[in-house]
């Protein structure tokens, strides 16, 4: 486990030209594919055109800098740890967009538009995972301990997003959405491109569970068996300090209080699983292809039977229990279900087509 590989110090004088470099940057970096893009459909678009086009996320990316330097926040010393389970979870994402834009060119769909849906992904992603996460755990968030104390006050305890909160299942379902607004206002055929780019969620996910393990999250139960592979995780671990918490914390934490007693390494189960399931959509269910859907009903069906096996040996019960299954487990049921739909429905209209008259 490594929850922080580096960390970045960035003294008080270079602060804030820094901040204002990123915002223009990254403004700059989206007008340019912005202009790229219409250059490639046959059009001119000027850069006050890209610029005012891209407003939305320049302008909150200004705001953000703009809190922080009234708060001055930026007159003092920034020290940024380099989060082993940003870098793995940002790395999987840019691994599934590049697999997702060299998948779509190969289909004859439009790559740029993959990069330009990945944003909006991105975004409602990490709202709906965390939106699922808090509607789990309700009473923590708006309950007796609703607040929590900061170096910059007190704030409400849905923002605190450093004590863990993410729920990939809240995600995925947020990303879905997210993808078919987008599909529809750009004409995109939805299950056609869901089928190019849902392996790549797989293999991003691969990435984004070992940032999980780094970080000691998603753990595992006490194992009462004695595997090589088990994992101790160590005091800053979420998994050590959720245990810490709990009235009968001895049954779960080592003589020594230094770590966890021997627990399931769940993040790596899951990892190699949908290593599994990556090279299954790909090397036999993408050639097989006989409708549009059939590779992500594919993967839905796969994950969820992935997903209620690793939940049998989850041990972060504040996920939330319902009716003596997790809610992970309740939802696995539903994604499973919403497979075996849309795979009977996709078949049943192939055989129609296959059987009318020409």
């Amino acid at each position: 486990m490594l929850p922080v590989l580096l960390r970045i110090e960035i003294p008080p004088a270079w602060a804030k030209p820094a901040v204002v470099l990123l915002v223009l940057v990254l403004a700059l970096g989206r007008a340019f594919a912005f202009r790229r893009r219409a250059a490639a459909d046959g059009g001119k678009v000027s850069w006050g055109a890209a610029l005012w086009d891209d407003r939305w996320v320049t302008g909150g990316l200004a705001l953000v800098a703009a809190v922080l330097w009234s708060r001055g926040l930026l007159d003092r010393e920034i020290d940024l740890p380099l989060h082993t389970y940003g870098l793995l979870l940002a790395s999987g994402f840019v691994a599934a967009i590049w697999l997702a834009q060299r998948e779509a060119a190969r289909q004859g769909q439009d790559p740029e538009k993959i990069g330009d849906l990945a944003f909006w992904i991105l975004v409602a992603a990490l709202v709906g995972s965390r939106v699922y996460y808090i509607l789990v755990n309700w009473s923590d968030y708006f309950g007796a301990g609703a607040m929590v104390t900061t170096r910059l006050g007190r704030m409400p305890r849905l923002l605190a997003v450093w004590e863990g909160g993410l729920v990939f299942y809240g995600g995925f379902i947020g990303a879905a959405l997210a993808a078919w607004w987008f599909m529809r206002r750009r004409g995109m055929p939805f299950l056609a491109y869901a089928d190019t780019c849902i392996p790549s969620v797989a293999m991003g996910q691969v990435l984004g569970r070992l940032g999980c393990f780094a970080a000691g999250c998603c753990w595992g139960s006490v194992a009462h068996t004695d595997l090589p592979w088990l994992a101790r995780f160590p005091r800053a671990s979420l998994a050590f300090q959720t245990f810490a918490r709990r009235p009968d914390a001895a049954r779960y934490l080592a003589a020594d209080g230094l770590t966890t007693l021997p627990l399931h390494p769940t993040q790596i189960y899951e990892s190699a699983g949908e290593l599994a399931i990556f090279f299954l959509l790909v090397a036999l269910v993408r050639p097989r292809k006989r409708f549009h859907g059939q590779v992500l009903a594919s993967w839905l069906m796969l994950y969820a039977v992935l997903r209620t096996t690793v939940e049998i040996f989850r041990g972060d019960v504040e996920r939330g229990v319902v009716a003596g299954l997790g809610v992970g487990m309740w939802t696995s049921l539903a994604i499973f279900a919403a497979g075996v739909a849309l795979m009977v429905v996709g078949r049943r209209r192939t055989s129609a087509l296959a059987a009318a008259p020409a």
